[in-house]
């Protein structure tokens, strides 16, 4: 059955649209299996945590049970930004809202008060005083005037609470403008900022949020974001961090090109197509790769990282200042709050939850290490699907070639080999690619062929069965049905050891018999034959009246297939004999005794499915099998049970064999060495047949030389003992013998 490989391709091609229709018309869907694979590799490959270039000080449990509750007087926030100031921090990153003022300054506390009589003398006295030394806010403004700050800008996706200031001077972005960026980075219609007594003495300012995917997990964080129906840009919290440390960061933790030149300070710089998309963001010479829309993957730490980056706001104020200098010099430091009840919590890839001041730290760590994680959908998707294109092209034209067992190993090795090779370029460069879309092709691909493939291959295993099932042995069997591409139906030139055999004398046999005797005859004759064939691993080809033929060696290769010809052969005699002692005893089957003739030969032969179109039978052709039939017709006139050709004795030379001369069969110019075939191995090694045999080669030659007298000796000879089946072509050289004038 000649494979068809149209219909597994086509298949396949189907699987692979259904795919791509899944990729560009359900991308959430895709999205969604992309990030949490990605998430499974940060688990199995954390970026790795090193000497950090950036702190925490938290306002965490401990620093609420020493100095109360939240929101602490601004004079304290002002003394913490001192301290690490006066420390060297590179710079002070304030992830803080500080929109309103402060309402435990003098000035601000009496609104906060009860009216009563007792208070109203201190209310007056207050009021009527100049309170602006003490004013907590003015004291952090100076604070933060005096360091390298960064303050927090809160960006806010609804239509009120918001206004929309110009970013410091410092703080505004080089490169696309907000028109180029408009419906590519995100966007929120107005942003809440800290007080303009702050801002005016800030270093810089960015917004804190972050990006939240379907799941809650921030996978992704901005660097930039517009904002007031796209008129303003602004950074995020984390660039704006780098540039205002940039003059002051250690230089272990500045990364080969970070370049800071006093007289022209860093700024921010987007680099894209302007209206499409997003590539880099630039800054002080550091190139931060960029999603499409402007985002940075975030590459996390393992979750141990926070306890190495973490300072309690207790140690900041009331620790030893040599002990604060040696934490913090030359490193970016943030403030944010960690306390139940006040953090921002954040789900991470890894599975864990922390504060969002420790997201934007990563964000810092992983562009100053060097190690952020690349993934541009504009560059990797197409790149992504031709990929997808390749693998599913190399499926296809291998996969209807090959058994669904084996189209199945290639599915998967491809499948490893995307996924693998995926998962090696995060580890290696740090890039994502993703194999869930090329994945999906693929898999739609193969299944769609595979289901094809699967039926045809039911189908050519129904076929095997229907035509070689009753003819094959179950080994053989199995072996096609696993692979039907070993079964070459459209026909083909192999060696084979081809057989043929009778009932010697069945025409007159039959005559003597009810039409129901030789029905039942043939049948258990027939039965125990071709159980013999398929149990030495043969082939029935056909039955012909009361002669069959068989062949070895097709359809599929058998090891050693003369002898196992030889073999069965010598069983047949054998079974004939049982099946005569049985019909013996069965007076009521009314049987007489049989006796067979077989002749076997070995050479190239035509093997395929032969006959018409409705009607094909594997079967064998070719001057091999003519000459077979011709050796087998030979028993008549040598009276021995097994003939075989000398081409097939010298494959099975250490068989019990003794020659017959040779014939020339008709239509052939060539003669034919031929042996009567009288056991296997362990009858060969014995003496007494050895004598045997050699006494008959000896006749033989005696009577080819025209020696009667001498052949009638020896074939004389060998009457008077052990005949090894061959007592009738005895008979016949002896009569040959006596022809020959001596």
């Amino acid at each position: 059955m000649k494979r068809r490989i149209f219909g597994p391709r086509l298949a396949g091609i189907v699987g692979a649209g259904l795919a791509l229709v899944t990729i560009f018309f359900e991308p959430a869907l895709i999205d969604s299996a992309r990030d949490r694979l990605f998430d499974q590799y940060q688990r199995i490959g954390p970026r790795s945590y090193d000497s950090a270039p950036v702190r925490v000080v938290e306002i965490d449990d401990a620093a609420l049970e020493t100095y109360g509750q939240w929101p602490w007087p601004r004079h304290r926030l002002a003394t913490i930004v001192d301290r690490l100031n006066a420390a060297g921090a590179a710079s002070v990153v304030l992830d803080i809202i500080l929109a309103e003022p402060d309402r435990t300054s003098p000035a601000n506390v009496t609104a906060n008060w009860l009216t009563a009589p007792v208070l109203a003398p201190v209310a007056a006295e207050l009021a009527s005083s100049d309170l602006s030394a003490v004013d907590h806010d003015a004291r952090l403004a100076a604070a933060i005037a005096a360091a390298p700050s960064v303050l927090h800008l809160t960006a806010r996706a609804g239509e009120t609470g918001g206004v929309c200031p110009a970013p410091l001077d410092g703080a505004r972005i080089g490169g696309m403008t907000a028109g180029g960026l408009a419906r590519i980075a995100p966007s929120f219609r107005s942003v809440v900022p800290s007080l303009p007594v702050f801002r005016a003495a800030a270093s810089g300012e960015g917004f804190a949020r972050t990006g939240l995917s379907n799941d809650a997990v921030v996978r992704s964080a901005p660097l930039i974001a517009l904002a007031c129906e796209g008129k303003e840009i602004y950074p995020s919290l984390a660039l704006e961090a780098l540039r205002v440390s940039a003059p002051r960061l250690d230089p272990q933790f500045a990364p080969p090109g970070f370049k800071v030149d006093a007289n022209r300070p860093c700024r921010a710089h987007v680099k894209g197509i302007a209206g499409q998309s997003v590539s880099e963001v630039s800054l002080c010479g550091l190139h931060i790769p960029t999603t499409e829309d402007g985002e940075i993957w975030v590459h996390y730490a393992a979750p141990d990282a926070m306890a190495a980056r973490r300072i309690s706001v207790v140690d900041i104020i009331e620790g030893d200042e040599r002990a604060i200098e040696e934490a913090v010099k030359g490193r970016i430091v943030l403030i944010g709050a960690s306390a139940e009840g006040l953090r921002d919590v954040m789900v991470t890839p890894l599975g864990d939850e922390r504060p969002g001041v420790h997201v934007h730290a990563e964000i810092i760590e992983q562009v100053l290490g060097g190690k952020t994680l690349f993934r541009a959908w504009d560059l990797m998707r197409p790149v992504e699907l031709a990929v997808a294109g390749l693998a599913v092209l190399l499926l296809l034209l291998f996969l209807p070639r090959m058994t669904a067992a084996a189209g199945f190993a290639v599915w998967l090795a491809l499948a490893a080999a995307l996924f693998g090779g995926a998962f090696a370029a995060f580890k290696t460069s740090r890039l994502l690619i993703d194999p869930v879309a090329p994945g999906l092709v693929l898999t739609l691909s193969f299944l769609g062929a595979f289901v094809v493939l699967f039926q045809q291959e039911q189908i050519a295993r129904r076929f095997i069965r229907g035509a070689f099932g009753k003819f094959l042995s179950p080994l053989i069997l199995e072996r096609l049905e696993r692979d039907p591409g070993l079964l070459k139906l459209e026909g083909e030139t192999r060696e084979i050891t081809a057989f043929f055999s009778d009932i010697r004398g069945f025409t007159t046999i039959s005559h003597s018999l009810s039409a129901t005797q030789v029905t039942s005859l043939l049948n258990q004759y027939f039965t125990e034959m071709t159980k013999i064939v398929t149990d030495h691993n043969g082939l029935v080809d056909k039955y012909m009246g009361d002669g069959m033929a068989a062949m070895w060696n097709a359809p599929i290769d058998v090891a050693d297939h003369p002898a196992q010809a030889a073999r069965a052969s010598l069983a047949m005699l054998k079974a004939v004999d049982k099946l005569n002692a049985e019909w013996r005893s069965d007076v009521k089957q009314g049987l007489p005794e049989i006796r067979i003739g077989i002749g076997l030969h070995t050479d190239e032969a035509q093997v395929g499915n032969f006959g018409s179109e409705d009607h094909l039978e594997y079967s064998m052709l070719g001057d091999m099998v003519n000459l077979t039939s011709r050796i087998e017709a030979l028993n008549k006139e040598y009276a021995a049970p097994i003939i075989i050709s000398g081409a097939m004795q010298a494959r099975i030379p250490a068989f019990a064999v003794v020659p017959l001369g040779r014939f020339t069969a008709a239509g052939r110019s060539e003669a034919t060495e031929i042996f009567a075939l009288a056991g296997d191995e362990e009858l060969a090694r014995r003496p007494a047949f050895q004598t045997f045999a050699e006494t008959f080669s000896a006749g033989l030659a005696a009577l080819e030389a025209g020696d009667g007298a001498a052949a009638r000796r020896y074939f004389g000879a060998l009457k008077q003992g052990e005949s090894y089946g061959l007592s009738g072509a005895i008979e016949v050289f002896l009569a040959r013998a006596g022809q020959v004038s001596s």
